[in-house]
């Protein structure tokens, strides 16, 4: 699951020069909702108690996951390398703490804030390139600024989707999701129907980008949930660490993106304190 997901970030470099990303979620997304459809019918997990409620929570996650954070990130994509993107996208978890606790005041343990502050930290050198003061001046790339809005884009899928998913099949509702988000930026391809025509039309990109929709956001999903059924969602949260490392190693091997010291440094900061947080929060609710 996590190399899977990793991939995102090479492909989407790779891709840049269409300058199409709404064509990129939009085909992801379709494919991940055919894919997890059939999925969740042959389980009898499909149905969901329809009201004009529920349909405004799966639209609501549909924008926080696909149009903000999967088509932000394939946007910083056209403007950043796709190892920065990686580590980056792996403070997500500290994003979802910070936010939980802003927002519904969750206690977190004593050690996760000692967590959550070596990730932040880790995150500031990958997004500053070792130059923190950078922070103060206002010289941040633009595509590691579209990163930080893509993040809190994901965490804010990330806490919408909760209480649907304590409710109703996690299948149905990741379905559901992908199948707004793709209703949701399908109109963009049209408003920019000449990139997304550049893109369509060439056959083994459209192949790629099928597989990938099939693999990443299909596969992985159904692999993730089925990791939290089996490992709980403590242990099976601790994978998503590995998906910055592989993002990294897939750069350097497909792209020729070799890592610098800032990322390196950084990286390790943001998946060492991920690490520690993780460890600290399963202590606290006595999961081994």
């Amino acid at each position: 699951m996590a190399l899977m997901w990793a991939t995102s970030y090479p492909l989407g470099r790779w891709l840049a020069a269409y300058d199409a990303p709404q064509a990129i979620v939009a085909v992801r997304a379709l494919i991940a909702c055919v894919f997890l459809g059939v999925v969740a019918s042959r389980r009898g997990e499909l149905r969901l108690p329809w009201s004009p409620r529920l349909v405004a929570h799966l639209v609501l996650l549909g924008f926080c996951g696909f149009c903000v954070h999967n088509f932000l990130l394939f946007e910083a994509l056209e403007h950043t390398r796709a190892n920065t993107g990686a580590v980056i996208n792996g403070a997500i978890p500290v994003v979802v703490v910070v936010l939980d606790y802003l927002l519904f005041r969750r206690t977190v343990a004593r050690w996760s804030v000692a967590g959550i502050a070596i990730s932040f930290g880790g995150a500031l050198i990958v997004v500053t390139h070792g130059e923190v003061a950078a922070l103060f001046d206002g010289s941040i790339g633009y595509g590691e600024g579209l990163f930080l809005v893509a993040i809190t884009g994901w965490a804010c899928y990330s806490i919408a989707a909760r209480p649907l998913l304590e409710r109703h099949a996690a299948l149905a509702v990741t379905t559901w999701a992908c199948f707004a988000g793709f209703a949701l930026l399908a109109p963009w391809t049209l408003v920019y129907w000449e990139q997304t025509r550049a893109l369509l039309t060439e056959p083994g990109i459209v192949a790629i980008l099928v597989l990938q929709g099939f693999l990443t956001m299909g596969l992985g999903f159904l692999w993730y949930y089925q990791g939290i059924r089996a490992l709980g969602p403590m242990n099976a949260s601790v994978y998503i660490n590995l998906v910055p490392v592989f993002g990294v190693v897939l750069a350097a091997a497909t792209i020729g993106e070799m890592p610098d010291a800032p990322l390196l440094v950084g990286g390790l900061g943001v998946i060492g304190g991920l690490l520690v947080m993780n460890r600290a929060e399963a202590r606290r609710f006595g999961v081994r």
